[in-house]
């Protein structure tokens, strides 16, 4: 399963970048919203996790574009963040928003909740015709 990892903090990212590679994950990184959608321009990905809080275009930016573009708008999208921000868990707990995650997630449990997308992932391919990888 190949998955784009958005956020801005470089320790963070890359830390999570290389625990899902240890277990098999195409990983592919964008450090705001906008790098995310030219990473989306050039590739294929199953699954976008991302921060909300980042320069340039935010999260709830980045979600808003990837839904309203044909292309893109049926990757799973899941939110990683601390939800500092007033407003960012008004606009966070919207019932459309696919999954949330907390950044204190422990390891265990963020590694079973990518294993359950991943198998989400396989399901759609399979009903849709699609090799899966």
């Amino acid at each position: 399963m190949k998955i784009l990892l958005v956020d801005n903090d470089p320790v963070y990212i890359n830390l999570m970048a290389e625990v899902l590679r240890l277990h098999s994950y195409d990983i592919v990184i964008a450090t705001d919203g906008e790098a995310a959608l030219d990473v989306l321009d050039r590739e294929s990905v199953d699954l976008i996790i991302s921060d909300i809080s980042m320069p340039k275009m935010n999260g709830i930016n980045l979600y808003k574009s990837i839904r309203a573009n044909e292309r893109l708008k049926n990757i799973l999208f899941a939110w990683n963040s601390g939800y500092r921000e007033l407003r960012d868990i008004v606009e966070v707990e919207n019932p459309s928003i696919d999954f949330k995650l907390d950044k204190a997630m422990p390891m265990p449990g963020f590694l079973y909740f990518i294993g359950s997308l991943q198998k989400r992932v396989e399901q759609q391919k399979e009903a849709h015709g699609f090799a899966i990888n």
